[in-house]
């Protein structure tokens, strides 16, 4: 049989296509593997994150947000530009609720938005755009900002919201620590040892110095109290963590636990109780886990005591006030304001001019009054007769209804 040697060749081509082919294709697998699924995997510890809260706060003035601008007319750059500052946003957004908690936040939105958040991208210190898309209806930017913390602490205080020059009360820690495979630490069990902090005990410091209070050293108990058998329990009840409050001369004590599961996954149970009632000011429960690429200094208890403080910290600072001496709640009802403006103005001409109000807070607003809620450590007769009498106010007033809970002033 004759061979044609013109096939072989074109065997010989048609095979090595095919193998050039086959080839490219696993190359391109390859690389495919090699660079694009690492680069999602590099994503999921983030995304990760956001189930615990901490996609939107890494820091305390610094987290990760999602902006998004709606393309009107086909303007790509003005669409891009209004999701930039919708990532503003977001970001003065986070902050206001780490640093004063949900329920101050709802209680106050109109003055916050007013005031902060109607001018978000003045609150933004420096930003870096990750990433971004656009479809037709709409472009998304992934941005990491950092907020101007000062900025925002000093509008905040011109608010009244912040109070960071005094301590707001002394607060006592008893939160025991159980780690894997040791047994629970909890220092009032042997009160004359010295027994170093605890992790736990090292975030709720962290965290209640930087909200203005001032945390009790336990190394200073004095050896001549009494305290009962059952204060030296790991679990306390409510009345005898109490007892210990008074013992060293507390505002308030922190008491529960934290379960911490190696380094990466921990759970908390905190209760605040105030001392002069026992009164149980907030509780809760709360954990939180670190992602794989976790680069945050905090630990995943410090993280699951953050979590807790966001919703619980605002019940803690209202409910303290109280403690702090002879506190006197009083209502103003402002009369005779043309606009929010001057609502502002003359809560900055209180703040300024009477020292004696420890917290002021818009409490009713209606068409023609609001009604501002105080805490004050003298009582109202006192106060109408201060502002009465102060020379050179930049109003003029008239008090009316005035009584033990308050009194009506109308602005001329």
């Amino acid at each position: 049989m004759k061979i044609s040697h013109k096939n072989n060749r074109s065997h010989f081509f048609r095979a090595l296509r095919e193998g050039f082919y086959f080839y490219s294709s696993l190359l391109a697998v390859f690389f495919f593997f090699s660079f694009t699924i690492p680069l999602l995997f590099s994503f999921i510890p983030t995304l990760a994150a956001s189930s615990t809260g901490e996609l939107e706060e890494i820091k305390h003035d610094e987290g990760i947000v999602i902006g998004t601008g709606i393309i009107v007319g086909e303007n790509i750059s003005e669409a891009r530009n209004s999701a930039i500052n919708s990532g503003f946003l977001k970001g003065v957004e986070n902050y206001l609720i780490g640093k004063l908690g949900l329920k101050s936040v709802a209680d106050n939105l109109q003055m916050l938005d007013e005031e902060i958040l109607s001018r978000a991208k003045d609150g933004i210190q420096d930003y870096q755009i990750v990433s971004e898309f656009q479809t037709g209806r709409y472009v998304k930017v992934l941005m990491k900002v950092r907020v101007n913390r000062a900025l925002l602490d000093k509008s905040l205080e011109s608010l009244g919201f912040l109070e960071s020059d005094n301590p707001k009360a002394d607060v006592l820690f008893m939160v025991s620590e159980k780690q894997s495979d040791f047994p629970p630490a909890y220092w009032w069990h042997e009160p004359f040892s010295q027994i170093s902090l605890t992790q736990t005990e090292l975030s709720l410091i962290r965290l209640f110095e930087d909200k203005g209070f001032r945390v009790i050293n336990k190394s200073f108990y004095a050896p001549g109290e009494d305290y009962d058998d059952s204060m030296l329990r790991m679990h306390l009840s409510n009345e005898d963590a109490v007892k210990w409050g008074k013992i060293f001369s507390a505002d308030m004590v922190i008491t529960g636990g934290a379960n911490l599961y190696g380094d990466s996954w921990a759970s908390i149970f905190l209760k605040a109780l105030r001392v002069n009632d026992g009164l149980v000011l907030a509780q809760g429960y709360r954990e939180a886990a670190l992602a794989d690429n976790h680069e945050d200094e905090r630990t995943a208890v410090g993280l699951a005591i953050d979590s807790w403080a966001r919703d619980m910290i605002s019940y803690v600072l209202n409910g303290i006030e109280p403690a702090k001496g002879s506190i006197n709640t009083i209502e103003i009802v402002l009369e005779g304001l043309t606009d929010y403006r001057g609502f502002i103005d003359f809560k900055q001409f209180l703040s300024t001019n009477f020292p004696e109000i420890r917290f002021l807070l818009e409490k009713r607003l209606k068409k023609e009054s609001i009604t501002l809620s105080l805490n004050l450590s003298t009582n109202s007769n006192t106060l109408a007769k201060k502002i009465q009498n102060l020379p050179d106010k930049p109003f003029s007033c008239e008090i009316d209804d005035l009584n033990e809970q308050g009194f009506t002033l109308t602005i001329k």
